[in-house]
């Protein structure tokens, strides 16, 4: 699915151009590696990259807000605030700041990955602790401060360290990427909700002299376009996840929801850990996590007395 996002926004573009603008994708490694995009399009080795901003927290330690903050952003919620409330201006600042030369595009997202593929049920807080499991990120800094013996794989190695007991559990990706990479043959239990990436927004980065090279009519098209295959891809991940919910029940695979007390325990721990972060570093990472706090708030006071009760 991830694939998908750029080629879709490149097809959207040749068409809508009349070939004016062709974009040429290149999976990953065709090129340059993966970890080495960013810099990559910066000395315009490369035109652009798309990518989840989140692998970048070496670089800019505020990048993964505009992947996926645990416990914090759904996905409409995270558009919103990205396309309306401030969060471009704030992402596009951050790597200025940074000192790249990058212009940043949003494309795609997706709704909640699963929070775990595991050997056993991981309902309660006690059910994580010593446990083996990948994942990266701020979710990891989490999880240990709770006992859990977090690591982290690449996907390659996931599948056959679930198998061999290397890893007692795992997170990758939503339902319908995960269903491709086969983790119910070894791992019987599928754990939800999706706490340690509730929304996962990619984006295209651009060096921003190939970006000006553009004429404005092109430039304009670009953005829309992005737009367009960004409600593309939230709209065919999520019936495509619902989809393959339905085959892990065909297979047997047992689900199991973490307590809501738990749930509401790492909520805390997450925004005490970025509230110290904000704290320590000052400056772009804290006007960052201020406007999520602050947007956050806004956005469940007015959808909770919007929307109604989901009656079964």
């Amino acid at each position: 699915m991830i694939q998908q996002m750029p080629v879709k926004w490149a097809e959207d573009v040749t068409k809508a151009s009349g070939g004016r603008l062709e974009i040429e994708v290149y999976p990953a490694g065709a090129v340059v590696g993966a970890a080495e995009v960013l810099d990559a399009a910066n000395s315009k080795t490369i035109d652009g990259y798309h990518t989840f901003s989140g692998y970048w927290i070496g670089k800019m330690a505020g990048a993964p807000f505009f992947s996926s903050i645990p416990m914090t952003f759904e996905p409409f919620m995270h558009l919103v605030w990205v396309y309306e409330g401030g969060g471009l201006e704030l992402w596009q600042k951050m790597y200025d700041q940074a000192g790249y030369n990058i212009k940043v595009i949003p494309l795609g997202i997706q709704h909640p990955e699963i929070l775990a593929w595991a050997r056993k049920p991981l309902a309660k807080i006690d059910d994580w602790k010593g446990l083996k499991y990948r994942t990266v990120g701020w979710w990891a800094e989490i999880l240990r401060e709770n006992g859990v013996a977090v690591t982290s794989l690449p996907a390659a190695e996931l599948y056959p360290s679930l198998e061999r007991g290397v890893l007692d559990a795992t997170e990758f990706s939503s339902p319908y990427n995960d269903m491709t990479l086969g983790f119910y043959e070894v791992a019987k239990y599928l754990t939800g909700p999706g706490m340690h990436q509730p929304g996962v927004l990619f984006y295209v980065g651009i060096n921003k002299d190939s970006w000006n090279a553009l004429p404005d009519d092109l430039k304009h098209l670009v953005e829309t376009s992005a737009r367009s295959a960004t409600l593309w891809s939230w709209a065919k991940d999520f019936n495509e996840s619902m989809k393959a919910m339905d085959e892990f029940k065909k297979k047997g695979v047992t689900f199991v929801e973490v307590e809501e007390s738990v749930q509401r325990k790492l909520k805390d721990d997450t925004w005490a850990l970025l509230d110290k972060k904000a704290k320590e570093q000052g400056g772009i990472f804290a006007e960052i996590w201020a406007s999520v706090k602050d947007f956050r708030a806004k956005y469940v006071d007015y959808e909770d007395f919007m929307m109604p009760v989901r009656v079964k």
